[in-house]
């Protein structure tokens, strides 16, 4: 595959010329063709600031996919945030870009988010609803390269933002579209919420092959059984989500007849939920991704046959080169497990404000002057002998959650700070899949008190509509190692004998 020497909106502008009647978003009740998409992106853009940050919070939908593309014509910086209340966490956000401008489809005059980024930062809000048609975006500026930045938790309990360059997105989404056959008069389901990179690929690896963009609406997107109906409905040919949304969606799907390609990433595939999909949708293309946000996606593998256990992560995707180390950076023999490593120049430049000395950037041992950029997952994995990689958890506290990844570290810090908690540690409880389906926070309360509403109080007002499910076990203290750290062990087996007791109540229900 020949990479791309074009930004992705001049990949749009040229798919925009060749075919302008083409329909690029399908909506309910409403097509945009190519010709419209670029006409009013580029009347958005004409009123944007070059060179600055730029956020659009709007629930997903054709102005929200305009929106996106606007930025990116104006040589902006692309921040998306979700319509819905986002909590401290937003405030957090703002605070750390500093957007020129806020875009939003519509003010709200109770929206508390826009009122303090108003009183805090004289901000600018925009309403794509009055911007007037015709406007010419001015000539790129110089942005530093970055495409869009994307906030994940942080390791100490602030979003961590993780910028992208347009090299790095036009590369990858012209992979995307290419590897899976995207091209004109398909459609591509955009399921992924605002706010994390999945969104963007779905959209721009549509719209650079000349696909249609099908993006899901706020009220379907987590409902299984709408979402089946959906899929038939919109004739969608590609759709990716994560593999737990998936198990659910199996349990109601009787198959889409337009469906070629049903992408899983975010969490591990397991062989069992492979052949219930194969059960349901035998002549769908299946592929397991993999990757971190740091720099997109890392590896993909294409599941063909039925597979006992977790499916392989597979081969790394062009563009990428993904090893296994062991502590001093040297390769893990296959079958040994180590930290998977990425080197290439597609990984982040750096979070925002690190200016890239963070140490999960630390060149490999030995790599020399001049090599690509380095980026330490704290994934553990393993190359089997086929040369494929399997995944093997992390290293650290940070899990996924629905395809969403947490810090163990950022629930901690946002309970610690409450003055009814004295001490606290959060755990994950897996299932037998080892897929995590809830997490426990062990908590010691202060002599004021404090209940499980109170502390999930605390976290809504920390992560809003983002809060994890959590349920709260209080102690009189948390069990301690000799060398006087947190006993996390002790706390998970507990949490999984908990788990097994509620289970067998489960079934004692259901035989008795």
């Amino acid at each position: 595959m020949t990479e791309p020497s074009e930004t992705v909106p001049d990949l749009v502008l040229d798919i925009a010329v060749r075919h302008p009647g083409a329909v690029a978003l399908s909506w309910p009740g409403e097509e945009l063709s190519y010709r419209d998409l670029v006409s009013q992106a580029s009347s958005l853009a004409a009123v944007l600031p070059a060179g600055r940050p730029v956020a659009v919070r709007m629930s997903s939908g054709p102005r929200q996919v305009v929106a996106c593309l606007a930025v990116l014509m104006a040589r902006a910086r692309l921040v998306c945030l979700s319509a819905g209340d986002t909590g401290e966490r937003g405030r957090a956000v703002l605070t750390d870009i500093r957007p020129g401008v806020i875009v939003v489809d519509g003010e709200r005059p109770e929206d508390g988010l826009l009122r303090w980024y108003r009183d805090e930062f004289g901000g600018h809000v925009l309403d794509v609803t009055s911007v007037p048609a015709g406007g010419v975006p001015a000539p790129p500026e110089d942005d530093g390269g970055w495409a869009y930045v994307t906030y994940t938790s942080g390791s100490t309990g602030k979003p961590k933002g993780i910028p992208q360059t347009h090299a790095t997105l036009a590369q990858f989404v012209t992979w995307f579209a290419s590897e899976f056959s995207i091209g004109v008069g398909d459609r591509v389901a955009q399921w992924a919420a605002p706010g994390y990179d999945a969104a963007l690929v779905e959209v721009f690896s549509a719209l650079v092959a000349g696909g249609t963009v099908c993006p899901v609406s706020d009220r379907v997107r987590a409902d299984p059984e709408r979402l089946a109906d959906w899929l038939v409905a919109e004739r969608v040919t590609h759709f990716q989500t994560v593999p737990s949304f998936v198990r659910r969606l199996a349990d109601v799907w009787q198959g889409a007849p337009g469906l070629r390609c049903l992408l899983l990433a975010g969490e591990p595939l397991t062989g069992e939920l492979v052949e219930r999909l194969r059960g349901v949708a035998p002549r769908v293309r299946l592929v397991n991704l993999y990757g971190p946000t740091e720099s997109i996606l890392a590896t993909f593998h294409e599941v063909g046959a039925a597979w006992e256990g977790t499916v392989p992560i597979g081969t790394a995707i062009p563009g990428r080169r993904v090893v296994v180390l062991d502590e001093h950076d040297r390769p893990c023999p296959p079958g040994v497990a180590g930290q998977i490593v990425i080197e290439s120049p597609y990984v982040t430049p750096g979070y925002v404000g690190t200016a890239g000395d963070d140490p999960a950037f630390r060149p490999i041992r030995g790599a020399g002057p001049g090599g690509a950029r380095c980026y330490r997952t704290g994934d553990r994995g393993r190359l089997r002998a086929d040369g494929t990689l399997e995944f093997g958890g992390r290293e650290d506290f940070q899990v996924k959650f629905n395809g969403v990844r947490l810090e163990l570290t950022d629930i901690e810090a946002a309970l610690a700070a409450d003055t009814s908690v004295t001490e606290c540690a959060v755990v994950p409880v897996a299932d037998a899949q080892g897929l995590v389906v809830r997490l426990v926070a062990h908590v010691v309360p202060a002599e004021t008190g404090g209940t499980a509403a109170t502390w999930r109080a605390v976290l809504r007002r920390r992560f809003g509509n983002a809060t994890p499910p959590v349920t709260f076990q209080i102690l009189d203290r948390l069990p301690r190692t000799v060398g006087g750290k947190i006993d996390r062990r002790r706390l998970r087996e507990a949490g999984r004998q908990e788990t097994h007791v509620n289970n067998a109540a489960a079934n004692a229900l259901i035989m008795g």
